[in-house]
Formats: structure tokens, C-alpha cells, sequence
């Protein structure tokens, strides 16, 4: 007997719909992270400047022949020559200056006896490296020479700095080997260099517009281990530590040096800064040319004849603003005289007011914040629309003593409108946005220099609107 089996049909629950707070609430916050950061993206940004002293320099560039007390030295004889000094070094009367190597094989014999050497000292080492910093510090593509200049120096520091100069018995085993050298020393003291042009003898008074132009102009390096013949510049020594520059003027630069005795001349290339005596005079061709006399620097440049600098006409100091951060404000201006002192003590004017009734005026007194008081006026804010308290465009005011008699006639009384703008910045140390004036002192087109410890004004290390011209006065500022 088959037995049924009895099926049973099922269907799919469905829960019902559960509303979940947690989900809505962070949809909630998702969306406000979301408008917020695109908020800030988006919306210009208000950024700060701390001030900072500083100076606006108003310079005039020119180029300068360099005259010195200098003399070419000649190769006692023919050979290859090794240096003992640097190039810009002092050497004294007596103290030997190169070798003239006449067999070609000493630089050989050094290099196969390293024991005729000693190792650099720290502190050479640390000179050594110094001049490295400073020269890459400098270099520009457009003054390639330089570095091979710095290679000489460096190659004939490395001759300075060995022990070979001093080794006492170098001469005879050398004489032995049939190595023949000379060991030149100065006769004069001075300042070494290894940069001939032939210009050396060149006085002030021989400068001509034509050798600005550089036309034909050469001045040769003498390399360490260079072969020479005798009687040929070998080095030149400059025994003065008084030089000069001479530059060229035209009518505008006569009339604007004429009277001047001393300036202050900054060097472009090196970023020196040094004071110097000034003359102008005529040259022998019929133009005008300054002459700059200087007492200190001639190492630096002993090796330069065409030297680029700057005359420093204007260095004024004060607090260094950018040119965005600066903004104008009107302010209503009232004669001082109609200042007062109110029954409580404080600041403001008398206003003349008049009777809804009809029935005539009196005066009342405005309790008034002055922005600032100078020598003939107040200056006084200009309020919004909504403050009907303060005082306002067509006010009447009338001075102390017209308040106390009575007597309101028009000498007496003064109608608020005439406005003044003044400069300034907004100062945001307290988060919002305050108007500071400034006086400027100098200005290019990137900052001002303003004046310092001013009334109503802005000090060091205050925080102010970078640009101005994002914010207005009052406005809240987070830092």
C-alpha cells in the first residue's frame, strides 16, 4: 500500500523595513565632511604675513675698470714653473713664490717620493673646503672662467700646504739626481696674483670710454706646471691696499655725484657691502667718469680688472610689508577742537539735536571711539547702516564751549561728511580683522617699508592679511 507523502509549500519571509538612525546620522556627517572640504577648496585663501623689519635699497649698477698699485714680476728663466702662494695671498719680503723647473722632471721626482710630503692639517683642509663652499655658492654659468680660476688657486694651495717649500735638504738631493730647479722669491711685499691682462701700469687718469667696450681685451692665468720663457709675466703683485674704481657718468649721474664725497657701493657678483670716498672728473677723451677709492677688499677682487657693483642711493629700515597686504579706509575727519570729555568720563562730541515736536534743538552728548588724532583732526570710523547712535554723515557737532552757552551759531557748530582714507593693513592677532594704519616709508613692487612704533600702527611679529583685498574689517580670520 504506497503511502503520500504530503508536501508542504513555503514562501519567502520578508522582514519588515527597520528604519536605522546610526545610518542616517552618518550620512549626515558624510555630507557635511563633504561640503565642508569642498567649501575650503574652494573659497579663496586667506593667508597671513608676519612682519618682519627690514629695508628697500634703490641702487644704480655700473661697471668699473679696477686700478691698483700693481706690477707685473718676470720669470727669472725658462721652465716649468710650480707656485708656492694662492692666488689673492699676502707674501712677504723674501718668501719664496714659485719654482722654475728647467728639466721638466721634478713634478715626476715628487710624485714618485711622497715621502718629501706631508699630509694637509685639518684646518687646510677646512680652508680648502671653505673655498670650495664659496665658490659654488657663486658660480653662474654666464662667469665660466671662475672655475678654472679655482682650480689654479686650489692647485697651488695644495703646493702651499705641503712641506715641500720647507724640506732642507730638497736642493741637494735633487742636485744629485741632476734635477735642476730655482726657487724664486719677492722682493717687495704684497698681495700675489696670477691674472695678467696689461693693464697693470693703467692709472685713472688714462681711462677712456673705449676700454669699457672689452674690445681686444685678454688676461691670461698662469697654470701651475705651464712651461715659461724667461723674461715673461709670471705673476703680478699688488702692494697697495688702497684701489679704486672707474665708471663712466653720464649728465644725469654728473650732476646726481657732483657734490657728493662718500657712498655706499654693494658688489652684485659677491654680495659685499662697503662704504667709499667718491670724485668725479673729466678724462683725457672729454667725459665724465666717477672715481670710487676703497681701503679694504682688494684681495677679493685682485684678480678682476671689469668689476660689476651697485651705488646704494636709498637704504631706508623700518617694517617690510607686502604690497597685498596694504588696503585704504575713509574715516570721517572733525576738527580736534570739538572733542570732549563726557559726564562719565568719556570720550566724544556734542551733537545738536532736534525735537520730534518740533519745539527746537538741543545738544547731547556721543560717547565716540577715535581711530586717531593727528595735529588737526579726529578721526572717526564710519558706521554701518543699522547704528543710528553713532555719529553720522550730516550730523551737526557743536564745539564744548557752544554746548555750555548756548549759543549755536554757525562758527560754532560743524556738519559730519568730509571723509579721509588712510592706509593700512588688517591686523588679525585676535582672530578678526583689525585696520592698522601705516606710514609708508619706501616701496617697490613687492613691499613697503613702513614706519616704526607709529600710533594706531603694527609692530614686529604681528600677523596681518597677506591680501587685503579678501577679508573687510571685522571679518572673523582663523590662522
Amino acid at each position: 500500500m504506497a503511502v503520500k507523502q504530503q508536501v508542504k509549500s513555503t514562501a519567502k519571509y520578508r522582514r519588515p523595513f527597520q528604519f536605522n538612525v546610526g545610518m542616517i546620522i552618518f550620512a549626515i556627517i558624510f555630507l557635511y565632511i563633504v561640503f565642508s572640504v569642498y567649501s575650503y577648496v574652494s573659497r579663496d585663501q586667506i593667508r597671513y604675513y608676519e612682519v618682519q623689519k627690514g629695508s628697500i635699497v634703490r641702487d644704480q649698477q655700473y661697471t668699473g675698470i679696477a686700478i691698483r698699485q700693481e706690477q707685473a714680476v718676470n720669470a727669472t728663466s725658462s721652465g716649468y714653473v710650480h707656485y708656492y702662494i694662492q692666488d689673492g695671498r699676502r707674501v712677504a719680503v723674501g718668501s719664496d713664490v714659485y719654482t722654475i723647473d728647467e728639466t721638466g722632471a721634478l713634478q715626476s721626482y715628487l710624485k714618485e717620493h711622497p715621502e718629501l710630503t706631508t699630509e694637509m692639517t685639518s684646518e687646510q683642509i677646512s680652508d680648502i673646503r671653505y673655498r670650495l663652499s664659496q665658490f659654488s655658492q657663486s658660480f653662474k654659468n654666464s662667469n665660466f672662467s671662475a672655475l678654472y680660476n679655482t682650480k689654479y688657486a686650489l692647485d697651488a694651495s695644495a703646493l702651499e700646504y705641503s712641506s715641500v717649500a720647507n724640506a732642507q735638504d730638497l736642493d741637494d738631493v735633487l742636485q744629485k739626481l741632476g734635477i735642476n730647479y730655482v726657487r724664486v722669491s719677492a722682493d717687495q711685499a704684497g698681495v700675489v696674483s696670477y691674472t695678467i691682462d696689461g693693464d697693470e701700469a693703467l692709472t685713472a687718469d688714462a681711462v677712456t670710454a673705449d676700454l669699457f667696450t672689452m674690445s681686444g681685451y685678454k688676461r691670461n692665468i698662469t697654470k701651475p706646471g705651464a712651461l715659461m720663457e724667461s723674461g715673461q709675466p709670471v705673476y703680478k703683485l699688488i702692494t697697495s691696499e688702497k684701489w679704486s674704481l672707474v665708471f663712466q657718468l653720464d649728465d644725469a649721474g654728473k650732476a646726481k655725484y657732483q657734490d657728493v664725497k662718500s657712498v655706499k657701493v654693494h658688489f652684485t657678483e659677491s654680495d659685499l657691502t662697503v662704504n667709499a670716498t667718491l670724485q668725479v672728473f673729466t678724462g683725457k677723451d672729454g667725459n665724465s667718469y666717477g672715481q670710487l677709492d676703497f681701503t679694504e677688499l682688494m684681495e677679493q677682487f685682485c684678480d678682476e680688472r671689469f668689476i660689476q657693483f651697485d651705488i646704494v642711493t636709498n637704504d631706508q629700515k623700518g617694517l617690510k610689508i607686502p604690497v597685498t597686504a596694504v588696503t585704504e579706509k575713509d574715516f570721517y575727519i572733525v576738527p580736534k577742537a570739538f572733542k570732549t570729555t563726557g559726564p562719565d568720563g568719556s570720550t566724544g562730541f556734542y551733537r545738536e539735536a532736534v525735537a520730534q515736536d518740533g519745539s527746537g534743538a538741543s545738544v547731547e552728548f556721543v560717547p565716540t571711539d577715535i581711530y586717531r588724532i593727528d595735529d588737526q583732526y579726529c578721526y572717526l570710523s564710519i558706521p554701518d547702516d543699522s547704528n543710528t547712535s553713532s555719529i553720522r554723515t550730516n550730523n551737526i557737532l557743536v564745539r564744548p564751549e557752544a554746548a555750555a552757552s548756548g549759543q549755536l551759531d554757525s562758527t560754532m557748530t560743524y556738519p559730519v561728511g568730509p571723509v579721509k582714507s588712510l592706509q593700512g593693513v588688517y591686523n588679525i592677532n585676535r582672530g578678526y580683522c583689525i585696520f592698522r594704519q601705516i606710514v609708508p616709508i619706501e616701496q617697490n613692487t613687492d613691499y613697503l617699508v613702513v614706519a616704526e612704533n607709529t600710533d594706531y600702527g603694527i609692530s614686529v611679529y604681528d600677523h596681518i592679511v597677506l591680501n587685503a583685498s579678501l577679508v573687510k574689517d571685522g571679518q572673523l580670520v582663523y590662522q
